[in-house]
């Protein structure tokens, strides 16, 4: 994909030109400026449309794809081991974090700019002239951009948990921030915005003004779009149902059910990968897949865990045994420099409905959902009749893990969720590891609220 605007700046959203009064604009990058005072033009809004969701696909994380490298450690899934870059395993795996730098920074400045950038978007929308933007057009852009911000919330509050995050970014430079909001609230904050942006995608009419990128091709409808909308919608009830200080509960998993019945989900074998996804390609000017990497080795509980037979085996590759920083690897994961990543995908929506079943005690249907999975992704048999709500989660986490391999923090919030992210479940991968279960909040937030990062829940 083409990059109409290189980065996301956060403070000003979108990518700023030269004041010089001999520069000419570039009508790719245009200003934040430009943006605010002049009408938006269909073009305009193609290119910040276009960035937009190159940055979302940026966030993963540049040489390395730390939004999924941190998550793949925290959840003992894989290592970086990088002899000229120690922290991956020193700060993850030994208990010394440095919310000052790296780990502190982590996962969260380039979702907070994301959500600044949505924000300039949805503040020049309505600018657009009638010859240029009809009010559906607006209504279904609208729509999309809310989803894809509400997406950002979530994936920061997935490295924060507990810590929770800032909700109100739209404060001007220079005034001060607003508080970092409860882990519950951002939770419920975030479905609510889900709900607003499905209002608007269903009111959007029949097509959007904009591309989208070929990551989301079947979903590039306001129509389409609201399933994806909806997968999201589900998945955060679930967690909003498991969540520990302030759980929905029955409630969480009955909405977590509705909205995934809404979504794409299907238990077609034809279609167990459809969904939308990040793509990468080597073309001058676009991104390569970033977890091409020679650092990046699966932890071995993944390759002694894999069931014979189980055609997801094919992105584990066996490599001579080797130990750096005290950690010992035997295989690597699989992928090329254009392979896709998924965003969202119908074998996790599956697996977030069996999730859902087995809260509300729904055993049997939650091995259906379980087994659809085995046999469409995995070529494998199906399961026995559950013999209790723990066997039933035991085989969804397992069945997640090698479904989702380094695609997002999945297993990290289910091993959080379900309590399993400690020394009852995992041996210690070095004398210091502490069993991470969040980054801390980075230290420059700290020092510009005076030090005070308690989250408000009120």
């Amino acid at each position: 994909m083409k990059k109409y605007i290189a980065t996301l700046i956060a403070g000003v959203a979108l990518l700023g030109a030269c004041k010089d009064t001999t520069f000419v604009p570039d009508l790719n990058n245009p200003s934040y400026q430009d943006l605010l005072s002049k009408p938006l033009t269909r073009l305009t809004l193609q290119n910040i449309i276009t960035g937009y969701h190159d940055a979302q696909r940026a966030s993963l994380g540049v040489a390395p794809a730390n939004y999924i490298v941190f998550a793949g450690t925290m959840a003992r899934d894989s290592y970086r081991t990088d002899a000229s870059e120690p922290r991956y395993v020193n700060e993850f795996l030994n208990g010394t974090l440095d919310p000052s730098a790296f780990s502190g920074g982590g996962n969260f400045t380039a979702f907070m700019r994301d959500i600044r950038a949505a924000n300039t978007i949805l503040q020049v929308l309505p600018s657009g002239p009638p010859s240029e933007l009809t009010e559906q057009e607006k209504t279904a852009t609208r729509g999309m951009v809310r989803t894809m911000k509400a997406i950002d919330y979530y994936k920061a509050l997935e490295y924060r948990d507990s810590l929770g995050i800032p909700i109100d970014l739209d404060k001007p430079l220079g005034e001060a921030l607003a508080p970092i909001v409860c882990k519950p609230k951002v939770l419920a904050f975030v479905s609510a915005l889900l709900d607003s942006a499905n209002t608007d995608l269903l009111a959007g009419g029949a097509s959007f003004p904009s591309a989208l990128p070929p990551g989301f091709a079947g979903f590039n409808t306001p129509a389409t779009f609201s399933k994806f909308n909806r997968g999201w919608k589900g998945k955060v009830e679930l967690y909003r149902a498991l969540e520990h200080s302030a759980p929905t509960g029955t409630a969480g998993f009955q909405s977590a059910l509705a909205a995934l019945n809404s979504s794409f989900i299907s238990t077609d074998p034809a279609k167990v990968g459809e969904g939308v996804y990040f793509t990468f390609s080597v073309a001058t000017g676009d991104t390569p897949n970033q977890l091409i990497d020679g650092n990046l080795h699966l932890n071995p509980q993944v390759s002694d865990s894999l069931q014979a037979g189980d055609l997801r085996g094919s992105k584990i590759r066996a490599i001579t045994p080797s130990t750096i920083q005290g950690l010992t690897y035997k295989s690597n994961f699989v992928t090329t420099l254009t392979s896709p990543i998924a965003y969202l995908k119908n074998e996790e929506l599956v697996l977030l409905r069996a999730q859902a079943k087995v809260g509300l005690g729904d055993l049997a249907g939650a091995l259906a959902d379980v087994n659809y999975v085995r046999s469409a992704s995995g070529g494998l048999a199906g399961l026995a009749p559950f013999a209790s709500a723990t066997a039933a989660i035991d085989a969804i986490l397992r069945e997640k893990r090698y479904s989702l391999l380094l695609e997002s923090a999945h297993r990290l919030v289910d091993l959080r969720a379900y309590g399993r992210l400690n020394a009852t479940y995992f041996k210690k991968e070095l004398p210091g590891d502490i069993f991470l279960k969040a980054l801390p909040i980075p230290q420059n937030e700290a020092d510009q609220r005076g030090g005070n990062v308690t989250a408000v829940c009120t």
